[in-house]
């Protein structure tokens, strides 16, 4: 088994990664309090931050950087998973964010978006970080979205695409064993396992 960080691909999601094992201590996660957006200023366009609710809607955007609402199209700052996204996206997207927030874990996954406002389709990877101010419950995810491929086709056409779909990769390590090699790689298109 390998340990995530040697899993992750993108020098600035491996570096955020690193940030947040040094920034815990000795804690299973550090704290929302810990981070300052401002410290990270190259990686400020591609970050976010979600606040988790227990009671749903389960989460909303507190800041997107820049270039993933051009991305989008609009603004996803303090709007809600189920305001921005519908069908497969959303469940994915909930599924990702869900088990890291309820199940303690970090995620890094690759995904495909298109937003409707024209036919192009990113493929792109994405780092989800536990964040817990009193350390007994995750209450925000610190998050990086990074493009790695543009395609010219609708996320519609992209789930009808078996070899696209199989090409979902989805790591997850508990939060507790980050730093260790015991990255768990999770199978495409098994929710029973997430």
């Amino acid at each position: 088994m390998e340990a995530l960080y040697d899993i992750i691909a993108d020098r600035e999601q491996r570096l955020l990664l690193r940030w947040w094992l040094d920034a815990r201590g000795t804690r299973e996660m550090p704290a929302r309090g810990d981070f300052d957006p401002l410290d990270h200023p190259d990686l400020l366009p591609r970050l976010f931050l979600v606040a988790v609710n227990p009671e749903p809607p389960h989460f909303r955007y507190r800041l997107c950087g820049t270039e993933i609402d051009v991305q989008q199209g609009y603004s996803m700052t303090a709007r809600t998973f189920e305001e921005l996204f519908s069908g497969e996206l959303l469940r994915f997207t909930h599924e990702r964010f869900f088990d890291t927030a309820f199940n303690r874990r970090i995620s890094y996954h690759t995904t495909h978006f298109s937003n409707d406002n024209e036919a192009k389709s990113w493929r792109f990877t994405r780092l989800l970080l536990p964040l817990a101010e009193s350390g007994a419950r995750v209450d925000m995810i610190l998050g990086s979205r990074v493009v790695v491929s543009g395609l010219r086709r609708s996320y519609a056409e992209l789930e009808q695409d078996v070899d696209t779909r199989q090409s979902y990769e989805v790591a997850v390590v508990d939060a507790a064993h980050a730093a260790e090699p015991r990255v768990r790689m999770l199978s495409p298109g098994t929710p029973e396992q997430l």
